[in-house]
């Protein structure tokens, strides 16, 4: 498995959060079984997301996290199964709304991100119940309590 992340201009982030971020895909796709496999995330400022969430969903706003699987021929060369875009900046104004720290907050975008990679939606309640289901669990594994 293999996490590759982009910073845009001016976002940085410290070494235990990079690993982290690695671990919480590694654990997803682990049990998954789908453990050889990339996914690319690009972490960006609100500016960004916002162009992106306009030209891929048409909504004119930023958003915390957006997801983009790989389903075209590639994958089975490059092992590429999407990616993944975070605002910084929207997860860090997010987190201090609801009472979370910066770090668990970004990491539950992340394994949000990744379950809908994997086909997982929250188009009506019963697949909404499933997908959170997982990553209370998964979170939970790595000592990050049930964010919902």
């Amino acid at each position: 498995m293999s996490l590759i992340i982009s910073l845009d201009e001016g976002i940085d982030i410290e070494k235990p959060l990079d690993n982290k971020l690695n671990k919480i895909v590694s654990t997803i796709l682990d049990q998954e079984k789908m453990s050889d496999c990339v996914i690319n995330l690009r972490l960006l400022n609100d500016k960004e997301m916002r162009k992106l969430n306009m030209q891929f969903r048409q909504k004119d706003k930023t958003t915390n996290v957006l997801s983009f699987p790989n389903d075209d021929i590639s994958v089975t060369q490059t092992k590429n199964i999407g990616d993944i875009a975070i605002s910084v900046e929207y997860v860090k104004e997010e987190a201090k709304k609801e009472g979370k720290t910066f770090d668990d907050h970004i990491i539950h975008m992340l394994a949000h991100g990744v379950y809908h990679i994997l086909g997982y939606d929250h188009e009506n309640n019963e697949n909404a119940m499933i997908m959170e289901n997982k990553e209370i669990q998964t979170l939970k594994k790595i000592n990050i309590s049930n964010p919902y």
